[in-house]
């Protein structure tokens, strides 16, 4: 099941990854030079289309997975490297004068 979550985490990103880079900005080229500055300041916002939406979807699951994924290593039984060490067992010290 770990791992289920884990491989649904790393496609998640790689997919939340692409479809922010493929996502055009607000601030086009145009707005470099002024063209569109006034028209922005009163134009409506742009819907919220597919893409958006998608992207909303991947994040929640990212964030989802990612508390999901961090409960699961905490409920993880917790062993130290020093409990496979076999400590061995040493003679009674010599008591002086007993030669």
């Amino acid at each position: 099941m770990y791992t289920l979550i884990l491989l649904i985490h790393f496609i998640v990103c790689i997919l939340l990854i692409t479809i922010v880079l493929l996502q055009s900005g607000k601030g086009s080229a145009a707005g470099i030079f002024g063209a569109s500055g006034a028209d922005n300041l009163f134009a409506s916002p742009t819907a919220f289309n597919a893409i958006n939406k998608f992207t909303a979807i991947l994040a929640l699951i990212l964030m989802i997975t990612s508390i999901v994924l961090t409960m699961a290593a905490n409920k993880k039984e917790r062993a130290s490297v020093l409990d496979n060490i076999s400590v061995p067992v040493s003679s009674a010290p010599a008591v002086p004068g007993n030669n």
